[in-house]
């Protein structure tokens, strides 16, 4: 099988235990394959202590089946080393009850908490809840 291009873009970075991601979609598997082999030094970084994931996608957050299923087995194993809970905010896009609808399906599928927000505020207040609470239970 021939390797594609990658489409979509993510950015990642590290505010005290929140991994905040920013993303334009859609994704396929070389993108999604690239971002984890990029951010995977990060990440680990944060898996001592419990922590959340802020995601802010842009554009279609759309991932193409193989990508999704890449997907749910990295945040999967994430959750399995401390990632607490995710907050999502979906974000110019031209159908954003659909990208919701895709996006729940691929968290459900991989068994972690998460949460739909328009505001980044109240998405950050709640992910620091989660961790919180997430460290007393420690």
């Amino acid at each position: 099988m021939g390797r594609f291009t990658v489409h979509g873009s993510v950015e990642l970075r590290i505010q005290d235990r929140i991994l905040e991601v920013e993303g334009d979609g859609p994704w396929n598997l070389e993108a999604v394959t690239q971002a984890n082999l990029n951010f995977s030094e990060l990440i680990n970084g944060l898996s001592s202590e419990p922590w959340g994931a802020l995601v802010v996608l842009h554009g279609d957050p759309i991932y193409v089946p193989e990508a999704a299923d890449f997907l749910v087995k990295s945040i999967r194993s994430e959750c399995d080393s401390g990632r607490v809970a995710t907050a999502i905010m979906v974000e110019d896009s031209n159908s954003p009850e659909f990208a919701k609808r895709h996006l729940s399906d691929i968290y459900q599928r991989a068994g972690c908490e998460y949460r739909f927000f328009s505001d980044k505020a109240e998405a950050s207040w709640w992910l620091i809840q989660k961790i919180t609470s997430a460290q007393s239970k420690d």
